[in-house]
């Protein structure tokens, strides 16, 4: 299951510069996964001029960084490091960025510190307040029209049952934005649980989907605890369903590419008409 790398809002981010400072730079750096989605999203052409770096992880599979900016320096949670980037403003994940905050703020650099969202409603919000810390609005109202488009554009499918498995066999019910693309693309998730679960192998084995949904397979941090990929009766499984793989580059979080995973399951759907 992919970590719950947090998305901005508005209600509880703060973006700070001391009143007196000296605001340093227009880049900008981010420490996470989430935070590089809305970021390259926003900027579009300008991301090569307006990032001065990207997370730790913008270098792996997972990334949706293009190559040509896949050898930014790279950014993380950690005071010092992000002093030395020569950002003015710095983009971090959920929970991060505490300590730096009075350092920060000494330097004339600004932050915003990123909440989690579960739904396109959601990324919709957070990509307007993102637009106006960052001053991208009119950046965000094109991207927000454009997503908006693209959704009605969906339209009504057969519905087909759809399950969603990860590379640690996890998944996802309602109240979870795999949840919310699997039901814009109009599918129906066999999932009924909320939130984010682990279901045992014979849960899983009991379910009669029509697809499987799987991420972060080939593209997912390597580790023991990955059952769909080394237990053979979970294999077995999904080799005897219909199966989508979406990459995890495309949704690290309810980011701009949450609408791009949701086409990806209404295409697979209507392909089973």
């Amino acid at each position: 299951m992919p970590r719950k790398v947090a998305v901005y809002s508005l209600a509880f981010a703060l973006v700070s510069t001391s009143a007196s400072a000296k605001i340093i730079s227009d880049t900008i750096a981010s420490t996470s996964l989430c935070g590089d989605s809305y970021l390259l999203a926003l900027l579009g052409e300008q991301a090569e001029d307006r990032l001065s770096a990207l997370s730790w992880q913008s270098r792996h599979d997972i990334s949706a960084a293009p190559e040509h900016l896949r050898d930014l320096p790279l950014a993380w949670d950690d005071t010092e490091r992000l002093l030395t980037l020569g950002a003015g403003h710095i983009v971090y994940g959920s929970g991060e960025g505490y300590a730096a905050e009075s350092f920060l703020e000494k330097a004339g650099i600004g932050y915003t510190r990123l909440n989690w969202s579960e739904d396109f409603k959601g990324v919709s919000e957070n990509i307007t307040a993102l637009g106006e810390v960052l001053g991208l609005e009119s950046a965000a109202r094109r991207l927000n029209d454009q997503i908006q488009m693209r959704l009605t554009k969906l339209g009504d499918t057969s519905p087909k049952r759809v399950l969603y498995l990860s590379r640690s066999g996890g998944s996802a019910g309602p109240g979870t934005y795999v949840d919310a693309a699997i039901t814009k693309a109009g599918g129906i998730n066999v999932i009924t649980a909320p939130g984010w679960v682990n279901p045992d192998t014979e849960t899983i084995l009991s379910l009669s989907p029509d697809v499987i949904v799987t991420s972060f397979f080939e593209d997912g941090y390597a580790s023991v605890n990955a059952a769909p990929i080394h237990h053979k009766i979970l294999r077995d499984f999904m080799d005897r369903h219909e199966r989508l793989d979406i990459p995890g580059s495309v949704w690290p979080c309810a980011g701009p590419g949450l609408i791009d995973a949701a086409e990806m399951i209404h295409k697979k759907l209507e392909s089973l008409k």
